[in-house]
């Protein structure tokens, strides 16, 4: 059956452009929008309209060009972003499916293609008897294949995108992009700690080592980016320093008095906030600078096997720390965040009372996830996004109308 796509904004790759070549090399039609320069150098060839007017006009935009257009679907990156907040009513309200890519649910090697919307706006079920019901019909999870992904590659298609929105700024001079820090300010922060890099993994090598010989109990906080969705719009904080801050003081009064606290920063951090030093300072306010690591790298799966539990937000290394066994938290809104895998009990609890999840829910929970929302690829390499898009269309086509 023929479909007619709406295309907003995608990753800073070629992944939209080449997908919108396949669904089109499928009988299937596909009007892309860029909102900036960056979708501009990425869109590729074929219909395409530039929207750049201010986001105060951008509702009454979609209405005229979804009225006039006679699409069946919208698909879009993220489901937080400002341009395409306004798309969700006006797209129930005039009968269009919306498919929601995002990072992968399950890393490495996937990638997440959801219906109406993705992690806090999924709708997948919060429901633990739900998952054990589909059991039944739901085949095992198959490892994902290796996509050759890699950071630089990913680097050099982010640098390239933000290189055009300056070009172009004069050509869309409204927008505003979903991330607060100039790109070139990021940039600098991530070189900087790529020069650090060998320095970072052998500090946290060496914390590794000390935690293991010395056996004490020990609780890990990954990091997520103070920008993300995640954190801005699916978590009760303002920001990174705000979760710190939460887990410090209860951790300080509630944990194990021989316990201490792993904090890992997020790999992409670009170190333009100091989250170590806003710890550490806590830390010695709080009497537990002792009991406190903080690490900017390291190795999580021997991390995880040794924990005595993890607190997230709404991490996907959550999942992560579920198959390890470990007890866990999720201060977020999670898609993992259920009675079987996650406390659900408070924070100044599950120091002491966490509990192991429950290994069957936890594979029935994952071979739903990843049969129904994740596609073995990337969108950054060539080999992953070939990969990717076979599969993206097979479940854009399979997937019926709204």
């Amino acid at each position: 059956m023929h479909r007619s796509f709406l295309a907003l904004q995608g990753t800073a790759s070629p992944f939209f452009s080449r997908l919108a070549i396949a669904l089109r090399e499928r009988g299937h039609s596909v009007r892309r929008v860029n909102f900036c320069g960056g979708d501009v150098t990425y869109a590729g060839i074929g219909d395409t309209w530039n929207f750049c007017g201010s986001l105060n006009n951008l509702t009454d935009w979609y209405v005229n060009r979804v009225k006039a257009g006679g699409f069946t679907d919208v698909i879009m990156f993220g489901d937080c972003r400002e341009i395409h907040r306004p798309m969700h009513p006006i797209a129930q309200a005039n009968g269009l499916r919306v498919h929601v890519f995002e990072e992968g649910y399950v890393r490495p090697h996937w990638l997440t293609l959801e219906k109406h919307g993705v992690n806090g706006r999924s709708q997948l079920p919060r429901d633990p008897a739900w998952y054990r019901d589909q059991r039944r019909y739901t085949p095992p999870s198959p490892l994902g294949q290796p996509t050759g992904y890699n950071l630089y590659e990913r680097a050099f298609h982010d640098i390239r995108y933000r290189s055009a929105n300056t070009l172009y700024a004069t050509r869309f001079p409204h927008y505003r992009s979903h991330r607060p820090r100039n790109g070139f300010f990021e940039y600098s922060g991530l070189a900087v700690r790529a020069l650090r890099q060998r320095q970072h993994h052998r500090d946290s090598d060496q914390v590794t080592r000390d935690l293991l010989a010395a056996g004490h109990p020990y609780y890990i906080f990954p990091l997520q980016l103070n920008s993300d969705a995640q954190i801005v719009v699916h978590s009760p904080f303002d920001g990174v320093g705000e979760a710190i801050e939460r887990v410090l003081r209860s951790f300080a009064t509630h944990a194990p008095a021989g316990s201490w606290l792993v904090i890992k920063n997020h790999p992409l951090d670009t170190g333009l906030i100091d989250h170590r030093r806003h710890a550490e300072r806590l830390a010695r306010e709080l009497g537990i600078a002792d009991r406190l690591r903080f690490i900017d790298a390291g190795h999580l799966p021997t991390l995880l096997d040794h924990a005595r539990g993890a607190v997230v937000v709404n991490s996907t290394v959550g999942l992560s720390a579920l198959h390890h066994r470990r007890p866990l938290i999720a201060l977020g809104t999670a898609i993992y965040n259920m009675q079987g895998l996650t406390w659900q009990g408070s924070l100044d609890d599950f120091w002491l009372h966490g509990e192991q999840p429950d290994m069957d829910l936890y594979q029935a929970f994952l071979d739903y996830v990843v049969h129904h929302t994740q596609i073995n690829g990337d969108f950054y390499t060539r080999t992953g996004i070939a990969m990717a898009t076979a599969d993206a269309v097979r479940r854009l086509e399979a997937a019926p109308h709204a």
